[in-house]
């Protein structure tokens, strides 16, 4: 297998203090990057990248994509250094070395350990998979603090870097009701502690629901991003431009707000939310991406910094919306230190640092690809 050669090259220069949109406020940062588009080569199999990429997660030294296609079901590995497909190995949806039927995201602890998350589902295997052990979130299955009537851990949380914990949120209703906080579960003891954050609960406001005679038939949500580093939770969500942070150590919980001179700081819900048709959900939608969007966190633990792509509204074409995307960076601290409008994205799918260089996914004519954005920050 051989690196295949990028498919175009850009580099981009950039000093603070030349146009408002991209500018962070601060002259003595200077900023640019390189941008290169690379794709896997496949050998003689067909590498699975027909969902979200939810269930591709790389190992702790980035030199290895695991790659779950949960349809199969089969964990393909790719090679990071090489760009080139390894091998697969097979794998059981049931029974006692079952990953699960409806595994939606993987994850990779530092001990090489692998989740399989799905809909109140978790199992968890050795690095070797040749053990198995499953976990149920279900309130008479937890001590500790209590889930209410009603309540629920939802959808799409995270186990530690060590694989002792498991952090996610609790609602009402699970994802259609109102965001209590944190939920931590100790998974050695099966215990949970619940960490209220009053600030979440109206993130719920912002949801489109449609219904069909008067009964709930879908809803949009806003999403909860919660990322680990160096021991530290970070929560934030794409509602706000704001972040909670959590130290399970201390058990300490602060808020931090930014402030963006590009985008606005926070939805503001200028648009339907509850509708009766495909068609009024389809408008509502239309008119919801008007407004500010904040995506996940990206931690370079290279350079210490964390990024994040957010988008908003540039103008309109008919009756179209054209959105802008802006880059924030902040610091090991999540102090904002630049922001500037960007001509590229990075895909919410899957993203990573790799040694300084950030590799975003990219669907190149149905095969795996990333787009490598390499930092200067001199």
């Amino acid at each position: 297998m051989k690196k295949l050669t990028p498919l175009f090259s850009l580099l981009v220069f950039f000093a603070c203090g030349e146009k408002d949109e991209n500018s962070s406020g601060k002259s003595d940062f200077n900023f640019s990057y390189s941008i290169d588009t690379v794709q896997v080569d496949p050998g003689d199999h067909l590498v699975y990248i027909t969902g979200y990429m939810t269930t591709a997660t790389p190992s702790l030294d980035k030199k290895v994509l695991y790659n779950l296609n949960p349809k199969s079901p089969e964990l393909e590995i790719i090679d990071l250094d090489a760009l080139s497909f390894q091998e697969s190995i097979p794998l059981e949806k049931e029974g006692p070395e079952g990953i699960g039927n409806y595994v939606s995201d993987l994850v990779v602890t530092d001990q090489g350990d692998f989740f399989f998350i799905g809909y109140e589902s978790l199992v968890k295997s050795n690095p070797e998979l040749d053990q198995y052990k499953r976990f149920s979130f279900q309130a008479d299955k937890l001590s500790g603090d209590k889930l209410e009537e009603n309540e629920g851990i939802d959808f799409g949380a995270i186990p530690s870097k060590d694989g002792n914990y498991f952090f996610g949120t609790y609602s009402v209703q699970m994802f259609q009701g109102k965001i209590g906080g944190l939920a931590v579960v100790d998974l050695n003891e099966m215990s949970l502690k619940k960490i209220p954050i009053p600030e979440l609960e109206n993130l719920v406001d912002f949801n489109i629901n449609q219904y069909q005679d008067g009964r709930p038939m879908m809803s949009t949500i806003e999403r909860i991003w919660l990322n680990e580093v160096d021991g530290k939770l970070y929560l934030t969500n794409s509602t706000r431009n704001e972040a909670f942070i959590y130290d399970p150590k201390l058990d300490s919980l602060f808020k931090k707000e930014f402030q963006s001179s590009i985008t606005d700081n926070a939805k503001k819900g200028l648009y339907t939310k509850e509708t009766n048709s495909d068609e009024e959900m389809s408008k509502a939608m239309k008119e919801k991406n008007k407004e500010v969007n904040f995506n996940e966190l990206i931690y370079d633990d290279t350079n210490e910094k964390f990024w994040r792509v957010s988008s908003d509204m540039d103008r309109m074409i008919a009756d179209s919306v054209v959105t802008k995307n802006i880059l924030t960076i902040f610091d090991k601290d999540l102090n904002q230190i630049h922001e500037e409008k960007i001509d590229f994205n990075i895909t919410s799918m899957l993203s990573f640092f790799k040694e300084g260089t950030l590799y975003s996914y990219i669907n190149l004519e149905d095969e795996m690809g990333f787009t490598l954005i390499k930092p200067s920050y001199e």
